[in-house]
């Protein structure tokens, strides 16, 4: 079996693998529409039902700056369409916690270019909306009933003191009182905070603009609904401060959902991930543009929605033999006394992989790992095409198994050395033997010479013999 052959099983075994993952995951792991609520089965399901949003006006807060580094809220509504009441016990863990991101297309890369500490909620109103369900209110605040939503205006969720660092969101388990407190200006701590260069219009034409609301729920994630937490919407930056709306929210699909909406051409995998306990979700995602000239311009992202173990290191399958270049790479900035080392990642190319990496747990507690809520990406020019290769992300907690692994397009050559075909004609046979023997003694630079040594002999001879066949 040759070594093509081999790699060609190989890829077929892994992406065998992962389509038997999600086959036997539990209903309830794809999205559903934007306009439609699906039920995830048994328990409490809080989606985001709206995002910037307060009882049908657009909200979002901008709140002042700190060098360059703006400080926003908006708005969030959940909406439980499960089957039981989902708790609301303010003052403990047993309560929601709100997430706010927001994003960035751009000449083709989607990044993550701001986030917020979390708002710890503390009461449930159980409102009736349409796309909800039938709310079956008379509650305290206590509870959100089935059917029922409520909503969080964008100054509620601007006074935010959740760490992210505290939540395990692969089980929904948290410390309350947290661990520390945000820091920094009321205008500043705990806000979504973005670069504003990131949303000067002048600066970046062409640019769209996505935000994402996430409800951490404990009981919600105990059951095991916690797939389809995360919703989006696009937004217009009018200037770098202020915002409008530019179309509705998109329910139960994460912000990794909007460039494959927009981006043209972008293949988007889900990968369960395996966690000491729970269960967590990362997104990746991939798209190749041809540069011309032979060039190509590869760009990822990768979402961790909900694992609690993180992802380390990002790894291709990319040949020695395949020039790459132009490398981009971009995290997200955590803020307000949240430790998270900021660290870039750098790539490396050796050994048949392209990679990029962080410290380990054990290295570093507080490395820069792509952490759950968090998108991170990594782009790079190849001067091959693209073709099916492989692709591992290690985790960064430790826990069952040590990689996420699958495949994915990246830039493909064999590169398998076809010196031995010395007249070109893409075979090595009894043509180019005799090749060797003609010229058998020879010192010096010549075809025949198809080691390299400046000598055609023996090696030259075996070198033919071992490639003998067709080229590629």
């Amino acid at each position: 079996m040759n070594m093509m052959n081999a790699r060609a099983i190989f890829l077929t075994v892994v992406a065998l693998a992962g389509a038997a993952s999600v086959a036997t995951t539990r209903p309830g792991m794809e999205p559903a529409s934007s306009s439609t609520p699906v039920p995830r089965g048994i328990g409490p399901d809080v989606i985001t039902g709206t995002v910037a949003n307060t009882y049908g006006s657009y909200d979002m807060n901008y709140y002042g700056q700190n060098n360059g580094i703006g400080g926003f809220s908006f708005a969030t509504q959940s909406c439980n369409i499960g089957d039981e009441d989902a708790m609301w016990f303010g003052g403990t863990s047993n309560v929601p916690t709100i997430i706010m991101n927001a994003y960035r297309y751009r000449d083709g890369v989607f990044e993550q270019i701001g986030l917020a500490w979390m708002k710890h909620s503390f009461c449930a109103l159980s409102e009736n909306e349409s796309y909800c369900g039938n709310c079956t209110a008379g509650h305290d605040c206590d509870w959100l009933a089935t059917g029922c939503a409520d909503t969080y205006s964008s100054g509620l969720n601007g006074d935010a003191v959740a760490p992210r660092t505290d939540i395990n969101p692969s089980t929904g388990e948290y410390p309350y009182p947290f661990t520390i407190s945000p820091s920094g200006s009321g205008t500043m701590r705990g806000k979504l905070q973005i670069d504003l260069d990131k949303t000067e219009p002048s600066q970046n034409s062409g640019a769209r603009y996505f935000l994402e609301g996430y409800y951490m729920s404990p009981d919600d994630t105990a059951a095991g609904n916690h797939m389809n937490n995360a919703s989006y919407r696009e937004v217009t930056f009018n200037s770098s401060t202020n915002t409008s709306p530019v179309a509705g929210t998109q329910r139960q699909k994460s912000a990794m959902f909007a460039w494959k909406a927009v981006g043209g051409g972008v293949t988007l995998k889900s990968f369960p991930t395996e966690e000491a306990a729970g269960v967590g979700m990362v997104y990746l995602g991939y798209k190749a543009t041809d540069l011309g000239a032979g060039w190509y311009h590869y760009q990822y992202a990768v979402q961790n929605l909900n694992s609690h173990r993180g992802v380390q290191s990002f790894s291709l399958e990319v040949p020695d033999c395949i020039d790459v270049e132009n490398f981009t790479f971009t995290d997200v900035d955590y803020h307000s006394g949240e430790g998270v080392d900021g660290t870039d990642w750098e790539p490396v190319h050796a050994n048949g992989t392209l990679s990029w990496s962080t410290e380990t747990y054990n290295q570093n507690t507080d490395a820069n790992a792509i952490r759950w809520g968090s998108m991170y990406t990594f782009g790079f020019d190849a001067n091959r095409p693209p073709g099916n290769g492989l692709v591992s992300m290690n985790y960064w907690r430790s826990g069952p198994g040590s990689m996420i692994n699958g495949t994915i397009g990246v830039p493909w050559d064999d590169c398998q050395d076809c010196s031995s075909d010395i007249n070109g004609d893409g075979l090595t046979n009894i043509d180019d033997l005799l090749g060797i023997l003609a010229f058998w003694g020879n010192v010096g630079e010549h075809p025949s010479d198809v080691n390299g040594d400046l000598l055609v002999n023996v090696d030259d001879l075996l070198v033919i013999i071992g490639g003998w066949g067709p080229c590629g």
